[in-house]
């Protein structure tokens, strides 16, 4: 997530819906959406892409605002290879869009990716399947930093469902 603006306030429209995601983590996507927008009523609002996966190993993924998320599949050979989730128009706290969820099964290996607006370009290509994570994200952030806002970029690679 990432509130709207580079101070203050921006940082506590972020605070709070950290706080909300934190108490009600356990709800779907889409109801920790409408409790961050009733939360952040009275902020600047924030953009926010959730994703969250399931004991079937289903990605449930939703996007409001312009924080990227990108899914990269294992086997290259996949259609699609890449994906990137198609984020709905709003501000949480101030406009929110329809909610529709994603889904998209999830295989050994496949990588999530997700970025606020302080990562610049197509950091895709930086996305290397046989390569760590956490390495990922530190040459993301190494190139792709736009220098003049905050940035976040996570990356993880899911291993297996959990009743494997």
């Amino acid at each position: 997530m990432d509130g709207l603006g580079k101070d203050i306030e921006a940082a506590a429209a972020a605070r709070t819906a950290v706080g909300v995601l934190r108490k009600y983590g356990a709800g779907s996507i889409v109801s920790l959406i409408k409790r961050c927008h009733r939360s952040l009523m009275m902020t600047r609002g924030a953009v926010m892409t959730l994703a969250a996966v399931d004991l079937r190993a289903n990605l449930h993924w939703l996007g409001i605002g312009n924080v990227e998320a990108v899914l990269v599949r294992a086997d290259a050979a996949a259609v699609p290879a890449v994906e990137r989730l198609r984020l709905q128009g709003g501000v949480v706290g101030y406009q929110l869009p329809i909610l529709a969820e994603r889904k998209r099964t999830l295989q050994p290996g496949d990588i999530l990716a997700l970025a606020t607006d302080g990562i610049q370009g197509d950091f895709v290509g930086e996305l290397r399947r046989e390569e760590n994570p956490q390495r990922m994200a530190e040459r993301i952030l190494e190139r792709h930093f736009k220098g003049n806002d905050d940035a976040l970029i996570l990356v993880a690679r899911y291993s297996r469902a959990a009743h494997e």
